[in-house]
């Protein structure tokens, strides 16, 4: 039996596509949007454990800081309609997201504004502006989930 090279890429072609709309499935969306979103906290968590002093990595604090600024830069993103908690029982999206969508992607860049300022302290190494910088990252995140996020 033969197969001919186009019959394999066609079928290639059309399982990919298959694929490809199952990626967007409002579900499918929300827990990658929650995912995103607890690398995002185990980032912070990290850098604040240092910050702390519960661990010496200041030189690891860097790393969690571009971490943290790369996922900020996708969030806007993960929002699209019909994803809310209203849609969907497994997620405190709540519909102000949607209902001033450009409100929400300020918040958004307020993150990775100041996610990239912490870019730039954690290179000093310096831990009291690092805390500082942390501050102001913790109110990016807060203000953000006052507004947008359900209370447990």
């Amino acid at each position: 039996m033969k197969i001919s090279i186009l019959t394999v890429a066609t079928v290639l072609v059309l399982g990919l596509g298959a694929q490809a709309q199952a990626v967007d499935e409002p579900e499918n969306v929300i827990k990658y949007r929650q995912s995103v979103m607890k690398a995002i906290g185990g980032h912070t968590g990290a850098i604040v454990g240092v910050v702390k002093g519960e661990v010496s990595y200041v030189d690891h604090v860097a790393a969690h800081a571009r971490g943290i600024n790369e996922m900020s830069k996708l969030l806007a993103g993960l929002f699209p309609e019909g994803t809310s908690q209203f849609e969907f029982p497994n997620t405190r999206a709540l519909p102000e997201i949607w209902d001033d969508f450009s409100k929400f992607e300020a918040a958004a860049k307020a993150l990775e504004v100041e996610s990239a300022k912490m870019v730039e302290v954690a290179a000093s190494g310096d831990l009291g502006a690092i805390g500082g910088q942390l501050q102001n990252l913790g109110k990016a995140c807060g203000s953000c989930h006052k507004s947008f996020r359900q209370k447990k």
